[in-house]
């Protein structure tokens, strides 16, 4: 592993333990003395669009990787009352991302990894037919199109319920990327519902968002199996419309490695979103200041 990942990741965990816990702290402080609220971390966080790979109806479980390939990610959310800078409890976190070659489960017929053949195994046509390269590179210009799910397979999707201090936590693998999106992680806040057999119905959605990673970092992993073995170019948070258009910077997790030395044995990330629960739709595109970075 490169000296320079290592230094990176060193700096940032530090940041990262700091100031989750200060946060928390001074949430605390704020409520026994009667100060004001710490309102920069307390501000709505930006939300980014729900993309068109999510599915309804998706499982009660902590661990979503179901033997699929990929550097270990234990990725933790906490949740804020924007109102009233506290944890905001028993809320469905619903959360869903790609494997390493960009596949997403319930689509897997569908290939989002890059243009297909064009006529007679030529050269290739844009992806998905309709896309052209952003302002920033490689990239669609407007929201993908609507897809139909091909199949069943629920790898990499998954609910959990926050507890009292407001955070979630799913053991999985870190995403990889597919044409014209960088490496991200899908969620939606929703409130009000109930647990229902093996999955959480009812209720509304109070946030939609996407987790991103240090650009430094991810680009670093993605030299690793099974990651580099996707030919594709690789779209960099610069190149991607979501993380430029939708403050996707406001949304980026605090990431470190379980042994410095060898990040791909596992990762650990950390990201707080603070909202409204009474908001309803969770569709908007909302600015301020979002989760700690």
């Amino acid at each position: 592993m490169n000296n320079k990942y290592r230094a990176f990741t060193r700096r940032r965990f530090i940041r990262s333990s700091f100031g989750i816990a200060a946060t928390l702290k001074l949430q605390s402080a704020a409520r026994v003395h009667g100060v004001p609220k710490p309102k920069d971390v307390c501000k709505l966080s930006a939300q980014q669009e729900i993309g068109p790979y999510y599915v309804p109806g998706e499982l009660l479980r902590p661990d979503i990787v179901e033997g699929r390939a990929g550097v270990p990610l234990s990725l933790r959310i906490v949740l804020l009352d924007s109102r009233t800078c506290t944890p905001v409890p028993n809320a469905a976190v619903d959360l869903w991302h790609c494997d390493a070659v960009g596949l997403y489960s319930g689509f897997t017929r569908q290939v989002p990894m890059g243009p297909p053949p064009g006529p007679g195994g030529g050269p290739p046509g844009p992806p998905f037919g309709s896309f052209e390269d952003g302002p920033g590179g490689p990239g669609p210009m407007g929201p993908p199109p609507h897809h139909a799910p091909t199949d069943k397979l629920t790898f990499l999707r998954g609910v959990q319920l926050t507890g009292a201090d407001g955070s979630v936590g799913f053991r999985t693998v870190f995403p990889g990327f597919y044409m014209g999106r960088t490496n991200h992680i899908h969620f939606k806040v929703r409130m009000g519902g109930h647990a229902s057999g093996k999955s959480y119905e009812a209720g509304h959605t109070s946030y939609v968002g996407q987790i991103f990673f240090p650009e430094e970092a991810t680009a670093e992993l993605m030299q690793h199996d099974p990651y580099r073995r996707h030919k594709i170019h690789r779209t960099t948070q610069a190149e991607d419309r979501v993380f430029g258009g939708q403050e996707g910077e406001l949304s980026i997790a605090q990431l470190r490695p379980l042994n410095p030395e060898h990040p791909a044995a596992g990762l650990v990330a950390d990201l707080v979103t603070s909202l409204d629960p009474q908001a309803a739709g969770g569709a908007g595109f909302g600015s301020g200041l979002a989760s700690l970075r």
